[in-house]
């Protein structure tokens, strides 16, 4: 990443691929072979999420077997469909469970998202990422406030 004139870093993470700097925040990766580079300016930023993606429709499948192995057992008075449909869900359940992802996502102001996995951050690393991210980001509006 070339700095800017007065440009500073602030701090990296997940392996260098996130920079943050005293103007923007900057992500290069590569996926399917394919790279990419987001750069939102600080002032631009209109919200900072985190939360967990995973796909709900397991949660959901891990439900249903559990209920319809309940359903199947009290109708037919047998425990290996009960058995069975505990199993399938308790499997659903682990799918989802291991397939959840957490995830740090910043918006700009009618531009695309910069979305990355957190590896290796444990919740008080998180927190100090934002303070951080919202910390340069007041510096750099304030900075702009006294130009104009």
């Amino acid at each position: 990443m070339k700095l800017l004139p007065n440009e500073e870093k602030v701090l990296t993470s997940n392996e260098d691929k996130i920079i943050l700097t005293n103007y923007r925040i900057q992500m290069t990766d590569s996926e399917w072979g394919q790279s990419f580079n987001i750069s939102i300016f600080l002032e631009d930023i209109s919200s900072i999420e985190v939360k967990y993606k995973s796909y709900i429709f397991l949660l959901i499948l891990a439900v249903i077997c559990v209920l319809g192995g309940f359903y199947l057992a009290s109708q037919h008075g047998g425990s290996s469909s009960l058995i069975g449909g505990l199993v399938l869900g308790g499997i659903f359940f682990a799918i989802w469970w291991f397939t959840r992802k957490h995830v740090i996502s910043i918006s700009s102001d009618g531009g695309s998202s910069l979305s990355f996995l957190v590896t290796g951050m444990n919740d008080e690393i998180i927190s100090d990422f934002i303070y951080k991210l919202s910390l340069a980001k007041y510096i750099r509006v304030n900075q702009l406030q006294k130009i104009s």
